[in-house]
């Protein structure tokens, strides 16, 4: 009778450790699905960077393809343009056998010496080293690239592709995560070539470093600039999404 007493007055206690017991292993169970939420989070946030930064090389791969089209195109216009030309021409008559001889004021002349060749440059050709380095670029050769854009700008600083030249230097150092270098080389382009092709990229691109190095105030401005001076320009879409992020 008093063993039977006992066990029912430790009835209670029993309950109570196996609540508690349960209690902790669902707790435990909680904080590790919290851990992997968290883990799933950051892997998500990894992913969606990694995507866009493709996005974005793939964007300008595009446009620079684009352009090198439509320069193409134009110099094969001007080729049909020539041949068209050079086929409308009057061929020149020769004299018809049996006719007179001429007077004697058009005397043949001797014939002159043949011209010394001309010396060939050592300077390589504009449109191949560009076409060297950008290849570069596609294939992750970023520092074989970087100097070849570098010696294309040496050799040509005038030229029409050197705005280009400039953006694709920031593009290789930003491709290895370098964005101070790569910041300084697209605020060149926004600097010495305001107006042409590259600046809105070179914006877009300056606010990307800014915000990977921490100075989101100054990426949200150079976005911002963006949007103001090229409000139809790609770009400035891609900043608009950029800035709705910032806190």
């Amino acid at each position: 009778m008093k063993k039977t007493i006992l066990f029912i007055l430790c009835l209670p206690l029993l309950a109570g450790c196996g609540v508690k017991k349960e209690y902790v292993r669902m707790r435990d169970q909680l904080d590790y699905l919290e851990t992997s939420q968290k883990k799933m989070e950051s892997q998500m946030t990894l992913m969606d960077s990694l995507l866009r930064a493709q996005t974005d090389i793939t964007y300008q791969l595009n446009a620079e393809m684009r352009t090198r089209w439509g320069s193409l195109n134009e110099r094969m216009m001007s080729m049909d343009q020539q041949y068209e030309d050079q086929q409308s021409r009057p061929m020149v008559q020769t004299l018809p056998l049996g006719s007179s001889k001429p007077d004697n004021s058009q005397q043949i002349k001797p014939p002159t010496p043949p011209e010394k060749p001309k010396e060939t440059s050592s300077q390589p050709d504009p449109k191949q080293l560009y076409d060297t380095a950008y290849l570069d670029i596609t294939r992750g050769n970023y520092d074989l690239a970087i100097a070849g854009f570098r010696e294309f700008l040496k050799l040509y600083p005038t030229s029409s592709l050197a705005d280009n030249s400039q953006y694709w230097i920031g593009e290789g150092y930003y491709a290895q995560k370098k964005y101070q270098e790569a910041l300084a080389e697209f605020e060149k382009v926004i600097a010495l070539y305001p107006n042409q092709d590259k600046a809105a990229a070179a914006y877009y691109k300056s606010g990307l470093c800014y915000k990977e190095l921490g100075n989101k105030a100054a990426a949200r401005e150079n976005w911002e600039i963006l949007i103001k001076k090229f409000p139809r320009s790609p770009e400035a879409g891609l900043a608009q999404d950029r800035i709705k992020e910032l806190p």
